[in-house]
């Protein structure tokens, strides 16, 4: 449910969803990688949330039964967007 409320851009209730399947299944990461992307689409073209992101990343690799391997690679991008944002808005003041 939580996907298709994201690919409808419905980001709070993918939130409420992926929530959901965290509490079902704490230990699995693959629902904290799903609300850390969907932190970093929320609000995207004015306020992105990327420490709420790369919380909800770590939390995913740190899943106790089975972390969600792909967080590494998410979290990779989140931190080169993040580089390319600083680059492009840094003032030299």
């Amino acid at each position: 449910m939580g996907d298709l409320h994201r690919y409808s851009s419905a980001f709070n209730d993918a939130e409420t969803a992926y929530s959901k399947a965290a509490m079902l299944a704490p230990g699995k990461g693959n629902p904290y990688n799903q609300l850390a992307v969907v932190a970093q689409m929320k609000d995207s073209t004015n306020n992105p949330l990327p420490a709420v992101a790369l919380y909800w990343y770590c939390r995913s690799l740190l899943a106790v039964h089975e972390p969600f391997v792909t967080s590494k690679s998410n979290m990779e991008r989140l931190f080169v967007a993040n580089k390319s944002w600083l680059d492009n808005n840094m003032n030299d003041d």
